[in-house]
């Protein structure tokens, strides 16, 4: 018997995989469905997703890692001052308590008199003055900082960033105006500052006062030079030395991040070795791995890439006549081009001389149209796509060293970088027949490395520190000490070449690409012209003679350095090695969500877009509705169409009203180029026309139509206007203006070909375990569902869901006569289940529709399809096209049949994530005779989440019994003030801020006259955490806890049962669960009485930890953590009965997911419900959510826990 193909198709998003497994009969037709799901994976921390999906550098978890970097800060402090004491002890220097406990004025006074020539302090008060300099050391800044610190007259910066380095830098500059230190300074405004206050104490801020590094280095000289005089016995050279840069100030190199760099593409290799890697249990193991060696790729300041980047944007400029032909640049005018954006224009000088002289600044070069008409003396009118629309970006890094060189003539030469080419044999293969052919190819010899240019910038990008970058400028381009220290060196430190980051290709490959980018190639050519295919598809011999693994790798850690797509590659690569052992997979098809395939920069832009599509499409459904009509999604589109097109039909010019536009009587959608001729149902493929110009046009294309009017003239103006004016974009201006012969024959496959980086890794990881790997858009994905009449299965399914819980409404769509029931804002994300009806479509959709769709335009095409096209019956199909009737009866499942499957999915959660896991510590330290030796702390526990809550916590006693206070924002106060005489002021200072005229600036508030003392932050009692569950993690001398933090998230919920027969909760916190993992006790304690006897054994255990253990005579019932399942509302029997006959559909209506636990409140939504926003509607046949708020609740509902496994399926806990 043959074996029947399977295919699998998926669907990749930010969060979630859906999934189908198909079975094609003997023609390759989908003939059943084995099996189909969606897969959610929970991201740490709520709302990643969208901070992912927008683009945001700083999300919740990096938050948490600033946070953690605090933290490190102050344990390397402390670090810091127990070597400065032990120091200071060791030469009888270390301050007493008396000393210690110095007033803040008293401190600063003596802090300056150690500065001062002449004055004398004794050992220990030297001592003391040296500790506080270890408190505060001051900003040290890195090379990037420079041109902040240092001052950039040539750039203004407005990022908070740059504003705080340059007020270090006035700060700087008011120290050494003064000719005082640090110390002096302070001492001497807190003087100036006392005042009388009703708190009492001193007015002046400190702390918002920063200098750099090295005023504090300078303070610190001045004292030791004026001190040593009297102690010369101890204060030596090396005591001194010591001091300063093995403990004060010692600070050590950044690690380095060279091994984050990523591999060439182009030119990286794999090999199979035996690694070393951790076990998980502190130990480590022999494994074998595949290792990818081969070039890094370049950075993008380098000289050689930035021309690279030049020559393959301008090969990349297509220009256009107003007639619609183009206008090809010649190898002249591209060398004209490239020159330009090598050099920089300098500002013309002003015709009178101004009052005030400014800093000069010199322009970068940006290539737009009118730049390059002016560069090639073009007079005629031409049009470009976006990429001049922009402008293109010039050299930047020989811009900006010829903007610093151009007063010193005698370096002009270091501008230079002459490239010398020879002849490299490469492998061509065809990838129809297979053929390798040999030819001869020109490349960039090594020799570039040696060129000026390119070295003055690598002395700059790699060195670090302004003395070494001096000596390599002197000693390696024969600078003139005079001319770096006159001011060229600090210009030219300055300059940050790192910061742009890396490109994607390497010197080595960049090195064959641009002697075929010189000669005019784009760059998909340039790749090929050196055997290199750009596309990275494979040949079908490959695909044949490709070894697969019996099981796919998991990713290792930080291998795509983007821990959100590496978590959704590892679940998909878990979910095909599944289905590849329960069924066996010969194909895969996956398509991928577009923020997946996109660069963070791409994602913030597609975020704004979005943004600013949703507000547009709120005005406009406004105005739809004050004309007495539903804002419908056609409608919104078609009234946005006519807006563009000014009002009017673009072919004829007639204008329209607004009422006839929305009535859709005399105004209609047309598609520009039709879909029988290229399948494009997208925004740019559609413009508004009058009814007779849309009856008329027929088959034909926009301009086909327009000639055969004889309007061409009128047409082309109109269009050209609505381009100058940024009405309609280039691309849709391009469309019309095409005619039949003028659509690229690739045009769907060049928006399917997969570029981008994570897109290829996808594709990759898959084929190493699946002969078979297609890619599918969105676009087609779309528009098969439709067709199909998958697009309504979901709205079908959920209508009496919703209908019970209310939230259904009676509406007409447009020219419909009759209402229907409709979800209320119903959308198919609004059910888990549409990852799933995807993954099905892309699994029916062959290539060969792809193919049919790229040559829909070409005559023989159509005829076929016509024949292919079955006769029937005139219905809706009237009103799609010839490609949209052949796509409609291509073979796929039925409605009927997707609908039953689909109504058997259950959802399934990834399971939590774990508490520790076992890592190595890494730290250097110094032996008795002074080496240093590096030593491995094994066997580590490092916690996986959130141990507390980011906010500190204080204790008082109030009337007797003890409180908890925390310190708020003043204009974000929660709780009662603490402070009863500030609360007066606060009240009346609220009730002045509420009479203020709206948008006027907001008073401080200040507890004196002088308006000196402000209050930025004030105590408040709060409710939570209790005096009981704060947890101390701060103490004073003598052991008293004075901070407190509140436990993070709750870790799981275990139900017990005590002797007399009730349930008891324990709500065990994150914190508890780290705890119980570092004593070697069970996280969910199933048998109290064991563990009990167990650690009463052992004398190691904190009261804390005994604390949350449940008494030995409860029974374990079960345990709960978040995003686990249950089910509820059937009794034992039902709930057995129902698993073992795998009745999915009534399992689905009772399976709940998870949510919240705390204590006596449980929240479990309804597992096919994808927003938790809806915190009310509790009604319904199908309840959203259910809230339990007590344990006989709990066993009124009978909630049992039970297992979704990665496929689906269901079984009991």
């Amino acid at each position: 018997m043959l074996m029947s193909k399977h295919v699998l198709g998926l669907d990749l998003g930010v969060g979630s995989i859906g999934w189908c497994l198909i079975a094609l009969d003997a023609q390759g037709d989908p003939a059943d469905i084995l099996g189909m799901g969606s897969r959610v994976v929970p991201l740490t921390n709520l709302g990643d997703d969208k901070a992912f999906s927008k683009g945001e550098a700083f999300t919740a978890n990096q938050k948490r890692t600033a946070r953690r970097t605090m933290r490190r800060g102050f344990a390397r402090y402390q670090l810091r001052r127990y070597r400065l004491r032990r120091e200071l002890e060791k030469v009888g220097m270390l301050p007493d308590a008396a000393l210690i406990q110095l007033p803040l004025l008293e401190l600063w006074e003596l802090r300056e008199r150690a500065a001062t020539a002449g004055e004398r302090l004794t050992l220990p008060e030297l001592g003391r003055v040296l500790c506080h300099i270890n408190q505060k050391r001051g900003y040290r800044h890195v090379k990037s900082d420079a041109a902040a610190i240092v001052g950039d007259e040539g750039e203004k910066k407005k990022d908070s960033n740059s504003a705080y380095l340059a007020g270090i830098r006035a700060n700087d500059e008011k120290l050494q105006d003064e000719h005082k230190t640090v110390g002096q300074y302070f001492a001497e405004q807190l003087r100036q500052s006392q005042r009388e206050s009703p708190t009492g104490g001193i007015s002046y801020r400190i702390k918002d006062q920063i200098f750099s590094r090295q005023r504090y280095i300078d303070e610190y000289d001045q004292i030791m030079a004026a001190q040593r005089v009297h102690y010369p016995d101890i204060l030596t050279d090396d005591f001194i030395r010591m001091l300063r840069d093995e403990v004060i100030f010692m600070q050590r190199p950044l690690k380095s991040c060279k091994h984050l760099v990523s591999l060439c593409e182009f030119e990286k290799q794999e090999r199979v070795m035996r690694v070393q890697q951790d076990d998980g249990k502190g130990g480590r193991q022999l494994v074998e791995r595949k290792i990818k060696f081969g070039p890094k790729v370049a950075p993008k300041s380098s000289p050689l890439f930035q021309l690279c980047r030049i020559y393959e944007a301008v090969n990349n400029i297509r220009l256009t006549c107003p007639d619609g032909s183009p206008r090809d640049i010649t190898p002249e005018e591209r060398d004209k081009l490239v020159a330009y954006l090598q050099t920089y224009e300098a500002p013309k000088p002003p015709k009178r001389k101004p009052a005030k002289a400014k800093p000069v600044k010199l322009a970068h070069p940006k290539l737009d149209l009118d730049k390059l008409k002016e560069l090639l003396c073009i007079e005629e009118e031409l049009f470009a796509d976006k990429l001049l629309e922009e402008g293109l970006k010039g050299d930047a890094t020989r811009i900006a060293l010829s903007i610093i060189l151009q007063p010193y003539p005698q370096y002009h030469h270091l501008l230079d970088m002459e490239l010398e080419t020879r002849m490299m044999t490469v492998q061509l293969t065809d990838e129809e027949t297979g053929e390798v052919t040999e030819r001869e190819v020109a490349v960039v010899t090594d020799s570039y490395v040696r060129q000026p240019l390119y070295r003055l910038w690598h002395i700059l990008y790699s060195i670090e520190e302004r003395d070494a970058m001096r000596r390599a400028l002197i000693t390696q381009l024969g600078m003139k000490e005079e001319d770096l220290d006159g001011g060229l060196l600090d210009q030219l430190y300055r300059l940050d070449f790192v910061k742009s980051g890396y490109g994607n290709k390497s010197a080595k490959f960049i090195c064959k690409l641009l002697p075929q980018l010189q000669q005019g190639l784009g760059y998909s050519e340039a790749c090929a012209a050196v055997g290199y295919r750009h596309s990275n598809s494979p040949t079908s011999e490959e695909i044949t003679e490709r070894t697969l693994l019996e099981k796919i790798p998991l990713l290792q850690r930080n291998e795509l350095r983007q821990p959100l797509v590496e978590k959704i590659l590892n679940q998909m690569i878990n979910l095909v090695n599944a289905l590849k052992a329960e069924y066996g997979v010969d194909e895969v098809r996956v398509e991928l969500a577009r923020e997946l395939k996109m660069s963070r920069e791409e994602r913030e832009r597609m975020a704004r877009n979005n943004k600013d599509r949703e507000e547009r499409n709120k005005e406009v459904a406004a105005k739809i509705r004050e004309c007495g009509l539903y804002p419908t999604k056609p409608r919104i589109q078609k009234y946005m169409l006519w807006e563009e097109a000014g009002r009017q039909c673009l072919y004829c010019g007639r204008s329209t009203e607004e009422e006839q536009c929305l009535n859709g009587d005399d105004m209609e959608v047309e598609h520009i180029i039709p879909k029988s001729v290229l399948y494009d149902d997208s925004y740019g493929n559609k413009t508004c026309a009058c009814h007779e110009c849309n009856q008329t046009k027929g088959n034909r294309t926009a301009l086909e139509y327009i000639r055969a009017k004889g309007w061409e003239a009128e047409y082309m103006d109109r269009i050209n206007e609505r381009l100058k004016e940024k009405k309609i974009s280039y691309n849709k201006h391009q469309r019309l203006r095409w005619l039949k012969e003028d659509i690229p024959s690739d045009f769907l496959e060049r928006q399917l070909r997969l570029t981008q980086y994570i897109s290829r890794q996808a594709m990759a990881i898959l084929q190493q375990g699946i002969r078979r790997v297609s890619a599918s858009e969105g676009g087609v994905t779309a528009r098969l569902r439709s067709l199909w009449g998958y697009d309504d299965i979901l709205h079908t399914l959920n209508l009496d869901r919703y209908d019970s819980m209310g939230e259904t409404e009676r509406v007409s769509r447009e020219g419909e006569t009759t209402e229907k029931l409709r979800i209320k804002d119903w959308s198919k994300r609004k059910d888990h289940r549409h990852h799933a009806i995807d993954a099905l479509v892309v699994a029916s959709t062959r290539q060969g529709y792809i193919q049919r769709l790229n040559r829909v335009s070409s005559e023989s095409e159509r005829e076929a399809m016509s024949g292919e096209i079955e006769v029937q019956k005139a219905m809706k199909t009237d009103k799609l096209s010839l490609l949209e009737r052949w796509l409609t009866q291509r073979p796929h499942l039925s409605v009927r049949a997707v609908s039953d499957k689909v109504a058997e999915i259950l959802i399934s959660y990834r399971p939590g994530m774990r508490v520790v896991t076992r890592g190595r510590n890494i730290y250097r330290k110094k032996t008795v005779d002074g080496r240093e030796v590096t030593c491995v702390q094994r066997g580590v526990l490092v916690p996986r989440g959130e141990l507390m809550e980011a906010s500190l916590y204080g204790k008082i006693l109030f009337q007797g019994r003890e409180r908890i206070v925390k310190r708020y924002p003043l204009h974000d106060l929660k709780g009662e003030v603490v402070d009863p005489r500030l609360r007066e002021l606060i009240t009346t200072y609220n009730q002045e801020l509420k009479s203020r005229e709206k948008g006027a600036p907001i008073p401080p508030l200040c507890l004196d006259k002088d308006k000196r003392q402000e209050v930025r932050s004030v105590r408040c009692y709060v409710d939570k955490p209790s005096v009981s569950s704060a947890i101390p993690i701060r103490f004073d001398e003598r052991g008293t806890a004075i901070t407190f933090v509140q436990s993070g998230n709750n870790h799981h919920l275990a139900v017990y049962r005590t002797p007399q027969g009730v349930l008891e909760e324990s709500i065990v916190s994150f914190w508890d669960a780290v705890d119980r993992a570092r004593y070697g006790i069970p996280l969910v304690i199933t048998h109290p009485r064991e563990v009990m006897e167990q650690v009463l054994q052992r004398g190691d255990i904190p009261e804390s930890v005994l604390k949350s253990l449940p008494p030995s005579d409860w029974m374990f019932v079960e345990s709960l953590q978040q995003d686990e399942m249950v089910a509820i509302g059937l009794s034992d029997e039902e709930l057995q009965s129902a698993i073992e006959a795998q009745d999915y559909r009534k399992l689905s209506e009772h399976l709940y997911r998870v949510q919240s636990l705390s204590s006596k409140y449980y929240v479990f939504r309804y597992h096919l419900e994808t927003s938790v926003k809806d915190r009310k509607n509790t009604s319904g046949r199908i309840p959203k959510f259910h809230r339990v708020r007590n344990l006989p609740d709990y066993e009124k509902r009978n909630v049992r826990k039970v297992r979704v496994d990665l496929l689906g399926r269901i079984s009991l806990l």
